[in-house]
């Protein structure tokens, strides 16, 4: 069989490395747990603890800012994409009670003086994605290679 496409052999090899990536970081390709220990540990290292927002980590100022997920089709994120390709999106969710510092109460300060009128700023910090999952690698409907960059949350934190 002669090859119909070969200038893109290299991108479909990367597709299905990046495929394969998935699949091994997906909730349905975890190896089955023996003791509640185990389940522990797992749970811990995934950071996705999401019944209550509490877990044996998060007992400090951070508890709230947890990583869940969500099965999504790529067209879901609603970023131009047709495609039939699915994707676990992960994501940080949750509320951040940090102590005010005293930047913070300088800055609240600064606007209420009105120092700070044309510029926008927080003086809260917020759950936001701290490190992120590798590149996501697909197909679209008309067989081109895309690659999204810092698209999923790996790990969450206030900020």
């Amino acid at each position: 069989m002669e090859d119909i496409y070969p200038e893109q052999f290299e991108d479909v090899v990367e597709f299905i490395q990046a495929t394969i990536k998935r699949l091994k970081r997906s909730p349905d390709w975890t190896i089955p747990i023996r003791g509640k220990r185990d389940k522990i540990r797992q749970r811990a290292a995934a950071n996705t603890d999401t019944t209550n927002g509490k877990s044996r980590r998060g007992r400090g100022k951070n508890r709230g800012c947890v990583l869940k997920d969500i099965h999504l089709n790529v067209t879901d994120l609603d970023l131009g994409y047709q495609t039939k390709e699915e994707l676990i999106f992960r994501y940080c969710s949750g509320s951040c009670n940090a102590p005010e510092t005293t930047y913070d109460l300088i800055l609240k300060n600064l606007t209420k003086n009105k120092k700070l009128v044309k510029e926008k700023v927080r003086t809260q910090v917020c759950c936001r994605p701290i490190a992120f999952d590798d590149d996501l690698a697909f197909l679209d409907d008309n067989l081109v290679y895309h690659t999204l960059k810092k698209h999923s949350a790996k790990k969450c934190g206030c900020i």
